[in-house]
């Protein structure tokens, strides 16, 4: 005996959940120099395997410009920390594309003595020179200024001229480290309006 009622009843949940379209990137739409799209959010406890894949993708050289050492790989121990980020002492975002491939992370970690934060930034290889760093610093610059802190800033090895040249656009200043000549410290004065905005 038909019901005429089923006609006009929702199909189930189970099998909308199966038709239904799903987003594996989520987040901030935004456009490269190159045109592609990329979507810009804080990074999940979920992104373990993503972050592994995407340090797999780095140069030998990328990783010790990151690191300042030597790593082959991106242990899942160490991935599964840099997932989960405690939010009273820092803060980390992604870019990812479409498929949820993180192709840029950045991340801050707060030093309360001074009222700043330190930060580390990373692009997939094949996205240099695209904007990716660059909408992600501007996002650390956002979240810093929300915090209260007045300085953002990081180590860059002095063989880092992209990095350095790069920061140095974005406008912070640089200065050398005592004792340790390898290495050149960035940072931005957030009391700065001009720090961070837009070209």
């Amino acid at each position: 005996m038909s019901d005429d009622r089923s006609r006009t009843r929702p199909p189930r949940r189970e099998r909308r959940a199966r038709t239904a379209p799903r987003s594996r990137a989520g987040g901030e739409a935004f456009t490269t120099a190159d045109g592609r799209t990329l979507f810009l959010r804080p990074i999940r406890p979920d992104d373990v395997e993503a972050l592994r894949r995407g340090f797999a993708r780095l140069t030998p050289e990328q990783v010790r410009q990151r690191v300042f050492h030597r790593m082959t790989e991106l242990t899942p121990d160490v991935a599964e920390l840099l997932a989960n980020v405690d939010p009273d002492k820092g803060a980390a975002y992604v870019a990812t594309d479409a498929e949820g491939e993180i192709r840029g992370e950045a991340r801050l970690y707060v030093d309360t003595n001074v009222e700043g934060a330190e930060f580390a930034l990373v692009v997939d290889p094949e996205l240099t020179g695209q904007g990716v760093g660059r909408t992600l610093v501007r996002r650390l610059i956002d979240e810093s200024r929300r915090r209260g802190l007045s300085e953002l800033w990081g180590f860059v090895l002095a063989g880092n001229g992209l990095m350095l040249d790069f920061a140095s656009r974005l406008g912070a200043k640089r200065e050398a480290v005592p004792e340790e000549p390898d290495l050149v410290r960035v940072h931005f004065d957030l009391r700065d309006p001009r720090i961070g905005a837009d070209d």
